[in-house]
């Protein structure tokens, strides 16, 4: 469904992706580990280009585009495909939250308000904020607005869920609020692809684990095979110090 080849990103003299080869079928749930600084989000944010790689192809079913020649139209359609939940909420603050929601559907789909206005409460009943449609964003708890972040993106009906760190902003209380509607997300069967720390959810909701070191992909296969008899030893260091502060 989704690849990307030799992927590579430099700022400067730092190299931050130095050939990444990633690849999602349809369906997969894939968490993408690893140390801090090492380019999981980056990777993440390669796929709908909100950052340019410096070269490395990517393939999203019959779109294909080279990013050392991108174009305008290949990264629209490539746009259209995904959707983001980012670790700092983004959503809009003179908005409600069912505005918020809303508003990709219109601005963007192009919908009429009606059909918007429609599926933004489906999509707020299933995190669980129907009744905090009509609030601000200054209202709402951390875990709300992920929670909004959420049924934004999950309105506008993505092949692949991109989650870049969701819970990474939240109080420690209001993490597992979150994870739960991740989990019923992701348990619904759409593609989605998970950069964490929070171990213990990777492995239990993923059919796949991705693990990064050093800009590379160091080792990937079944949540078993990475967290119960992980053959890298880098990975197996890194898990150990994971496992120890959760």
């Amino acid at each position: 469904m989704l690849e990307l080849k030799n992927l590579k990103l430099s700022y400067g003299t730092s190299q931050i992706l130095n050939g990444v080869n990633f690849s999602v079928k349809r369906g997969d749930v894939v968490s993408i580990i690893g140390p801090s600084g090492t380019g999981k989000t980056t990777l993440l944010k390669c796929i709908n280009y909100l950052v340019k790689p410096t070269s490395g192809t990517i393939d999203f079913d019959q779109i294909r585009m080279d990013y050392a020649r991108p174009d305008k139209a290949t990264i629209q359609a490539i746009r259209l495909r995904t959707a983001m939940v980012f670790q700092q909420f983004n959503v809009f603050k003179n908005m409600t939250v069912l505005q918020n929601v809303m508003d990709p559907l219109v601005v963007v789909q192009r919908k009429s308000q009606d059909e918007a206005r429609e599926i933004a409460l489906m999509e707020l009943d299933r995190v669980g904020l129907s009744a905090k449609k009509d609030q601000y964003p200054a209202q709402l708890s951390g875990g709300q607005l992920q929670r909004t972040g959420i049924a934004r993106a999950l309105a506008v009906r993505p092949d692949v869920m991109l989650f870049d760190e969701p819970t990474s902003s939240l109080d420690p209380e209001l993490v597992g609020e979150v994870l739960k509607v991740i989990k019923d997300v992701t348990s619904s069967g759409i593609t989605s692809i998970l950069v964490t720390h929070e171990m213990q959810f990777a492995k239990n909701i993923s059919n796949r684990i991705v693990f990064m070191d050093a800009g590379v992909v160091a080792a990937e296969g079944s949540p078993s095979e990475m967290f119960d008899a992980p053959a890298n030893p880098r990975l197996a260091q890194f898990l150990s110090t994971e496992l120890e502060t959760q």
